[in-house]
């Protein structure tokens, strides 16, 4: 496969949304994929497409076909909506090969992460023996693993946030206790905090600063959410995201794999349990 100039139209899978290398679009992240034909480009390859609906350079996974994906046609898989799709339309674009991603396939995150809802405030509300609880079909699952499967029903922003952790859930608890710097760089290893925060800028709720847990306490709104909750106290914090905790803590199920750094566990409020007090606090609409 070499350079070619192509007509690209973007869509919505339709059906089961596995797609026919397997990758699952209905419970996965949003991932930078495209149907094609593969007598053109080879199916599992990846290629940079110039321009394209996200404005990234990052390289896209040719995961699909399709009866209507012939020849120099291509999809591009748009989760943003049909809003989107129509602003898009169909248009011509250059593609050249790329070689396969270290990362995942969104850049690990969000493509634009917004401005965070954190910051300084006033600590107020939340009582954090509340939950929301989900519906099964709200609700994560763990792998054998130790990382987690989003539902089909999560909106886009739990799905990306489940992804993070996915990529920092073997990571170990940093020694001695430290952040690393930006949230847009990876981090060798991740406390409380550093997770929590890691999450929700992956979702694009926080900026690309990490908060400490006694900012955690007024980040967002007061009290649990349905899909997303932050307990934060002066000296811990940790994430619930679909039924499912993310914590550094040594509660609610055991660590898979074993070691120190965050872990997906089971239980989401187990940590309530250690004898202090924690604020709940949500993003807004989530």
């Amino acid at each position: 496969m070499g350079r070619h100039r192509l007509r690209a139209a973007l869509g919505r899978h339709q059906g089961s949304g596995v797609t026919a290398t397997g990758l699952d679009l209905a419970t996965g992240p949003p991932v930078y994929e495209i149907a094609v034909d593969p007598r053109l480009i080879p199916l599992g390859s990846y290629i940079h497409i110039t321009p394209n609906p996200f404005g990234t350079s990052s390289a896209f996974y040719a995961g699909d076909t399709g009866a209507a994906i012939t020849g120099h046609h291509i999809d591009i898989y748009d989760w943003l909506g049909r809003a989107s799709q129509g602003a898009w339309g169909a248009r011509y674009v250059t593609i050249t090969p790329a070689t396969k991603p270290t990362g995942p396939l969104l850049d690990g995150f969000a493509p634009t992460p917004t401005a965070g809802e954190g910051g300084p405030g006033e600590c107020t509300g939340g009582t954090a023996g509340d939950t929301l609880a989900p519906t099964p079909a709200q609700t994560a699952h763990i792998r054998p693993d130790g990382s987690a499967t989003a539902p089909r029903e999560a909106p886009r922003q739990v799905k990306l946030a489940i992804a993070a952790g996915n990529l920092i859930h073997t990571l170990p608890y940093p020694q001695p206790d430290q952040h690393y710097g930006s949230l847009t760089q990876l981090w060798p290893a991740y406390d409380c905090s550093g997770a929590t925060s890691l999450l929700l800028y992956a979702a694009g709720l926080l900026g690309s600063t990490a908060l400490d847990s006694t900012e955690l306490e007024s980040y967002g709104q007061p009290g649990p959410g349905r899909w997303i909750t932050v307990y934060a106290n002066s000296a811990h914090a940790w994430i619930v995201i679909a039924g499912l905790a993310l914590d550094t803590a040594d509660y609610g199920g055991p660590s898979i794999p074993a070691g120190t750094g965050p872990r997906w566990r089971a239980e989401p409020l187990a940590n309530l349990g250690d004898g202090t007090t924690y604020v709940a606090r949500h993003p807004t609409g989530l």
